[in-house]
Formats: structure tokens, C-alpha cells, sequence
């Protein structure tokens, strides 16, 4: 598999020897204060939309429900449960740990499990799977400005997710397949969820006019 070569290669690209000093640049760590705290105000508002629905008259309603209800499950699909069952599983260490860095880990390639790390591991990335999540919001957009939107939308959230491997956080393998099995993940709940939007929507909705 191609990806332990450039792991490492990526993670010695990005380091200053064993120092990760992007790690403290002023506008780095600001975008990711921002995608730290980005998913809460929009799970926040998602659910609000939904209680909106279900509490006020429907002549009030800003959106179909099913629309908050797919975010809200995106977010718990991807950053919640596929990676906080992976984390532990896989027990990756996370660069920033290695001997080539500075710690006490040795490097353990993608896929492969390890006792290198207990807790809060390596693989996949958490704000990696939160970012990729956040595109769920496009489902707000009108069909025919999708892509435009996407196309803006995209490349920030990219950015988030790669400011992990800047930061000697996780390594390039934990950013894209945390990415990979997000985007999956959103893929099959919307297939789920088209043909029963309707029913999902009645169900969510106040019964008042």
C-alpha cells in the first residue's frame, strides 16, 4: 500500500526536524479554533430547526426537516461513530509521538493495529470527519447552486481537515479516509432518507397550519 511511505514523508515535509512549527502559527491555529467550534453552533442551530418544525405552526417553517435531521445524523455517522469506534480499534499513534519527532512511538502503518496509543489515537481524524460532515449543509443550498456552493465551500474545509497534518496531529492516511468514510457514510444516509422524506417530514412537523 502506498500510503506508510507517504505518511512519513509527508509528516518529515511538514516538521522542522522534530519540531512541528506550523503548529503555532497564529493563522493556522485560528482556522482550527474555527473548525473546533464550527460543529457545535451548527448541530445547535440544526436541532433548533427541528424543534422549530415541531413546536411552531407550519406556515413558520424556514426549511423541510428532513434537511436538519440528514445533518444532524451526518455528524453523528462520521465524527461520532465511525471514528470513535476506529480511534481505540486501531490505536495509530499520532505523529507528533513518534521517535522521529521526538516521543516514544514507533510509526504503525494505515489499517494495521497497534498498542502504540490508548486513547484519543491517531486514525482517523476526528476534525477531519467533522469537516467533511459539514458539507451536509450543501442540502440547504437550491439544487442548481449546489456545486457553485460546493466549490466554495469545499477547499475551507479541506483546509481544516489538512491543518491536522501541519500540525504533526495525524498523518495524511487519517485526513483523507476520515474524509472517505464521512462522504460514505453521507452517501448512504441521504439514500436512505430520499425516498422517506416525505414520511420523515410529516413525522418532525407541527400538526398546527
Amino acid at each position: 500500500m502506498i500510503f506508510p511511505a507517504i505518511d512519513l514523508a509527508v509528516a518529515h515535509r511538514v516538521a522542522d526536524g522534530s519540531v512541528f512549527v506550523l503548529a503555532q502559527d497564529p493563522f493556522l491555529k485560528g482556522l482550527r479554533a474555527f473548525g473546533l467550534g464550527s460543529p457545535a453552533w451548527i448541530l445547535g442551530l440544526m436541532l433548533l430547526l427541528i424543534l422549530a418544525h415541531r413546536f411552531l405552526p407550519r406556515r413558520h417553517a424556514i426549511c423541510r426537516p428532513h434537511k436538519p435531521l440528514f445533518v444532524l445524523m451526518s455528524f453523528a455517522a462520521g465524527p461520532l461513530l465511525i471514528v470513535e469506534t476506529l480511534k481505540p480499534l486501531i490505536g495509530r499513534a499520532r505523529p507528533r509521538q513518534l521517535l522521529d519527532f521526538g516521543g516514544a512511538a514507533d510509526f504503525t502503518p494505515v489499517w494495521q493495529f497497534s498498542d502504540a496509543c490508548a486513547r484519543n489515537c491517531s486514525f482517523p481524524s476526528g476534525e477531519a470527519a467533522g469537516a467533511a460532515a459539514a458539507l451536509s449543509l450543501l442540502v440547504f443550498v437550491p439544487a442548481r447552486l449546489r456545486w457553485v456552493a460546493a466549490l466554495i465551500l469545499a477547499p475551507v474545509l479541506m483546509m481544516i481537515a489538512g491543518n491536522r497534518v501541519l500540525f504533526g496531529a495525524h498523518f495524511l492516511s487519517d485526513v483523507v479516509l476520515a474524509w472517505l468514510f464521512t462522504m460514505l457514510a453521507m452517501a448512504w444516509i441521504w439514500r436512505w432518507m430520499q425516498p422517506r422524506a416525505a414520511r420523515i417530514d410529516r413525522a418532525l412537523s407541527s400538526a398546527r397550519p
